[in-house]
């Protein structure tokens, strides 16, 4: 990772998210000379520490974000096959209430082989579910996967904290405002919102199948298996700024994650992940043309960055080109 740049880039990136530098990776696949600015180490942020699924999710704007997640489900059902890249396609099970058929969110039906549990596949005391493939995403070794891909294409990572747009554009004719919750202030946008995600995780009983409980519409229940670990979640806190791990909240979604899951019962707690989202009413994936140049901004995907990754990487790709 270098701290001082030797060439000019055309674009600078300005968050070292997933969303940022899966945008840094296809702008300079595209022949771009990029960089990505960060305070943070990329192996450190949110989403490196991310449970890392494609999540079947409807976000506003609703038509943008289905092509976006769509994009990303191809993109990554390719990188499947690829060695080391960190992604591999699961089982999925999503628990359901009885009155669920017909009313299944639009990106729901994008999943691969989507179809009704039968009785046997379904946990004790649950009568309905969905199953499907997903895209299943070990974030650390997928993070290190997408920065190689960004140094083979010429792009670097530039550790710098970013106080204003204006510092970039002085650099480079196009910026990409990738920051996250970050855009709050950098932007600024004041309808940037925090929102706090917290998974408690254990290592791995033996579990392969990603199982969400949606049947209780005032929680959710996630369980997301890795080779060496499991994310348990269900904790999504709009407007919390505070990203200290609430062991309360941690209490809860283990007993619940174990009702569900009984192997989870002797699995041995490693750590409680945190981390603030960045929430917006809509994905704001659009231009801004300043007098020191282009800004494209892409960020307020909330929980659904790695869903709209790659979808949202070549939409700005577009933008950027084409300018």
């Amino acid at each position: 990772m270098s701290t001082v740049p030797t060439t000019r880039p055309e674009v600078v990136v300005v968050g070292a998210g997933v969303v940022g530098l899966t945008t840094a990776a296809v702008l300079a696949d595209a022949g771009l000379r990029t960089e990505v600015w960060s305070a943070d180490d990329p192996s450190t942020t949110v989403s490196a520490h991310a449970a890392g699924v494609w999540t079947p999710m409807s976000q506003a704007p609703l038509s943008a974000s289905l092509a976006w997640a769509e994009r990303s489900l191809r993109e990554f059902c390719e990188l499947s096959r690829v060695p080391g890249s960190g992604v591999t396609l699961a089982e999925g099970l999503t628990l359901t209430p009885l009155d669920s058929g017909g009313h299944l969110p639009p990106l729901t039906r994008l999943s691969p082989d989507l179809r009704d549990a039968r009785p046997d596949e379904l946990p004790v005391g649950f009568a309905a579910g969905l199953r499907y493939r997903l895209p299943r995403i070990d974030m650390p070794r997928y993070v290190v996967w997408l920065l190689d891909r960004l140094t083979a294409s010429g792009g670097q990572v530039v550790r710098r904290r970013v106080e204003s747009l204006a510092e970039p554009l002085a650099t480079a004719p196009v910026v990409v405002n990738a920051s996250g919750l970050g855009a709050r202030d950098l932007t600024p946008d004041p309808a940037v919102r925090p929102v706090f995600s917290q998974y408690v995780v254990t290592d791995n009983p033996g579990l392969d199948r990603v199982v969400v409980d949606t049947t209780d519409q005032r929680r959710w229940v996630s369980i997301i298996p890795h080779p060496d670990r499991v994310h348990l979640g269900g904790v999504r806190v709009s407007g919390r700024d505070d990203d200290r791990p609430d062991r309360e909240l941690a209490s809860d979604v283990l007993r619940r994650c174990r009702e569900v899951e009984p192997a989870l019962v002797d699995a041995r707690v490693l750590r409680v992940d945190t981390g603030l989202l960045p929430s917006r009413p809509t994905m704001r994936v659009e231009t801004e043309d300043r007098a020191e140049g282009l800004v494209v901004h892409a960020y307020g995907h909330a929980s659904g960055g790695v869903t709209v990754s790659w979808g949202v990487a070549h939409a700005v790709a577009a933008l950027v080109i084409r300018r």
